[in-house]
């Protein structure tokens, strides 16, 4: 979305105010939702506060509803009055804030994104979105986009492994300076250690204090001392600048080599991360496969076969649910869907009124009951279908059912949409509990 959904609804007048210190206050009630939603390792709150801003029928006496608002008035004091004149809900406020907040969370986070989108995309249809649709659907869709990215990314095998590109390396090598004798310096030694001294002005120099005319040993001595002398400190000059030359080609080698060495270790992690990914995915394709072909509950050591509809439905939703990580594609939807067509056929494809699936989970197998029933959550919040019915199943009363989701009595279900909608709700436990 190019703009934000705050702004959104400020465009489409779903909320009405065109002050820049009321807009302004609506943008600090988002960051201290955000700051609330983000208090804690755990995403619980998460789904409630997800369910509440999709819904524009909520009551303004649900928790969550009653929270906001009062983050709203303490940053808009005058928000009650201002409601009331515009002759707005002030539910749709509350709703503008939390959905922007959770459309800020869901960018920064993929955990969070899917999370939003698990909690949302079964229960979305049950709601009158009315004039907010496409606004929501917005939001709504980029998340489905997000969710199937990532869960490609972690499902999918490579048929070309992927690694950081490899840049190679070119090791360039300096010229070598040739070793060059100062001939002037040179020379310069050779009339100093041959001249007389008193020669010095007409030679243009000269430190030697004997001449060859004394035909004594002193002169050559002196001529050979100090001939040597100057020669070695020539020679040892242009060794040197030669030395020089020749440590750069070392220190050009060896940051060449450093460099090249340096792409290679994360190359190769790369490299194995990508090979040890494909393998994961691969197994994880087989061992999904090999449930399908099988028709076998690991949870309940029997054949789905030997299950009614709605126990095959739900037992499928948890078995699936143990095998798969929070994040995945959308395809692993219509694996479930398949499976429990191949043991029901056409029957799984048939509606039935929601209510009337929730009075039959009252004869659940036990043990898939037990299993639901830890997913009963206290609270008179806004729940999702899995913590509602594990409510259910907990007090073996279905008449707070509808209350707690918001959802209305005239939905209809087919066991497929049933058995998908727990195992999103699964998937949502993962990862809202998840540290």
């Amino acid at each position: 979305m190019t703009e934000s959904i705050l702004q959104t609804y400020l465009n489409e007048q779903h909320i009405k105010t065109d002050v820049t210190e009321n807009i302004e206050s609506l943008k600090k009630a988002v960051k201290e939702v955000i700051k609330y939603l983000t208090r804690k390792k755990e995403k619980a709150d998460v789904i409630p506060y997800t369910l509440v801003a999709l819904d524009p029928k909520v009551i303004d006496s649900e928790p969550v509803v009653q929270q906001v608002e009062a983050i709203i008035i303490k940053k808009w004091p005058a928000f009650k009055n201002s409601v009331t004149a515009t002759q707005d809900k002030s539910t749709t406020y509350v709703r503008a804030v939390i959905l922007e907040s959770l459309s800020q969370l869901s960018k920064d986070d993929e955990a969070t994104a899917a999370l939003i989108w698990l909690a949302a995309r079964d229960v979305i249809e049950h709601y009158q979105l009315d004039a907010e649709e496409s606004v929501i659907s917005g939001l709504l869709q980029e998340l489905a986009d997000r969710a199937e990215e990532n869960g490609q990314a972690a499902w999918g095998i490579s048929q070309k492994l992927q690694a950081n590109k490899f840049e190679g390396v070119e090791i360039s090598i300096p010229a070598v300076k040739a070793a060059q004798i100062d001939e002037e310096s040179l020379k310069a030694h050779f009339l100093d250690a041959m001249v007389y001294s008193g020669w010095r002005q007409s030679a243009g120099r000269g430190n030697n204090p004997h001449h060859q005319g004394q035909n004594t040993w002193q002169w050559p001595q002196f001529m050979a001392e100090n001939s040597a002398t100057g020669i070695t400190q020539v020679v040892n000059s242009a060794l040197t600048q030669q030395a020089k030359s020749l440590s750069t080609i070392s220190s050009s080698i060896q940051r060449t080599l450093d460099n090249y060495f340096a792409q290679l270790q994360p190359f190769f992690e790369d490299l194995n991360n990508s090979i040890v990914s494909s393998i994961i995915a691969s197994n994880k394709r087989s061992e999904l496969l090999w449930w399908k072909q099988s028709l076998y509950s690991r949870s309940l050591n029997i054949s789905y076969r030997r299950l009614n509809q709605l126990n095959a439905a739900v037992c499928m939703a948890h078995d699936l649910s143990e095998q798969v990580e929070p994040i995945y594609p959308e395809s692993l939807d219509y694996l479930l869907r398949e499976t429990l067509n191949d043991v029901h056929g056409d029957q799984a494809a048939e509606e039935r009124p929601l209510t009337d699936w929730l009075n039959d989970s009252l004869n659940l197998n036990e043990n898939i009951r037990s299993a639901l029933k830890a997913y009963a959550a206290q609270g008179e919040q806004r729940k999702p279908l899995l913590n509602a019915w594990a409510n259910a199943l907990h007090s073996g009363e279905t008449t707070n059912f509808l209350a707690e989701t918001g959802i209305d009595k005239s939905a209809k279900l087919t066991a497929s949409d049933l058995a998908v909608w727990l195992f999103h709700g699964l998937q949502a436990q993962k990862l809202a509990t998840g540290k």
